[in-house]
This record gives structure tokens, C-alpha cells and sequence, in this order.
């Protein structure tokens, strides 16, 4: 059994707790293969210490006693749901504390490099021009212009 902290009662959901640690996970580099060893491992912890009924405060703790090891990101995700931060200031000392703990591994990965942006940079001389497009040259009476405004281009010439 598990007591939450507004004293109801439930039954001990492996899967409840496994959706809880993978949403911390998503997007993270951690196998689903990791995250059902953490859960095992929980559950052989809970079946050691021989209770019949333990705290979500507890079972919250030991996941995240985990996911710190693991993943520091998803030790935070985990942690703004559990701890139900009120201000930015609770959550700015959990990061301040991590940044602070230099032993705390990261993952054995490589560096995720950011992607190149396809997108030209644009110079301090660059100009606008407007763009010309089929029909946008007709001369009404006049000679005036005629047709919609278009949008425009920027030339580094």
C-alpha cells in the first residue's frame, strides 16, 4: 500500500510509477531497459525494509535519489512535480545545489552538438528590396504602380 499525503490509500502501481519516471525521461538519452532496473530496484528496496504500507514521500524520494545519479535533467523534471515547487526560487536552489555537486555524473554520452541553421546570417550592410513577382509590374493610369504589396527580400549586395 501506498499513503499519500492527504492520508488516502492506494495499491502499489508499478506502472503508475514507471509512467511517472519515463515522463521525467522523455527526450532524455536514458533506455526504457534503465528505467525498468530503477523501478525493480525500488520495489526490491520496498519489499527489504518488510512495511506493508509506505509513504509516497519515501518512494518519491528513493526516485529521485535515482534519477540523480542518472540524468540531471530528468532528476529536475521529476522534482518540480514531486516537490510542487510555489516560486522559482525553490527551483532556481534544487539547480543551484546540482551545479554545486561536481561529482554528479552525466551521462556517458557525447556532447549533443546544436544543429546548423540553414539560414544565412545578414551583415550590417544589407538592404531591403522588394520582391517582384508576376503581375506586381503593371502600371495602372498614370503610370502608377497596381497590384498587392509583397513581401520583401534582403540584399547583402
Amino acid at each position: 500500500m501506498v499513503s499519500k499525503q492527504d492520508n488516502r490509500r492506494e495499491e502499489f502501481n508499478r506502472e503508475k510509477l514507471i509512467s511517472g519516471i519515463r515522463k521525467a525521461c522523455t527526450k532524455r538519452p536514458v533506455a526504457s531497459r534503465t528505467v525498468d532496473k530503477m523501478v525493480e530496484d525500488i520495489e526490491a528496496e520496498l519489499q527489504q525494509m518488510g512495511k506493508t504500507e509506505v509513504s509516497t514521500t519515501v518512494l518519491g524520494t528513493m526516485v529521485m535519489e535515482r534519477l540523480r545519479d542518472l540524468d540531471r535533467v530528468a532528476y529536475i523534471r521529476y522534482a518540480s512535480v514531486y516537490r510542487d515547487f510555489q516560486d522559482i526560487e525553490s527551483f532556481e536552489e534544487v539547480v543551484r545545489d546540482l551545479r554545486d555537486e561536481a561529482q554528479l555524473p552525466l551521462l556517458d554520452m557525447p556532447p549533443v552538438l546544436p544543429k546548423k541553421g540553414r539560414r544565412r546570417s545578414v551583415g550590417p550592410d544589407a538592404q531591403f528590396r522588394p520582391k517582384q513577382t508576376k503581375g506586381s509590374n503593371k502600371k495602372g493610369p498614370g503610370g502608377q504602380q497596381t497590384g498587392s504589396r509583397q513581401q520583401g527580400l534582403i540584399s547583402q549586395e
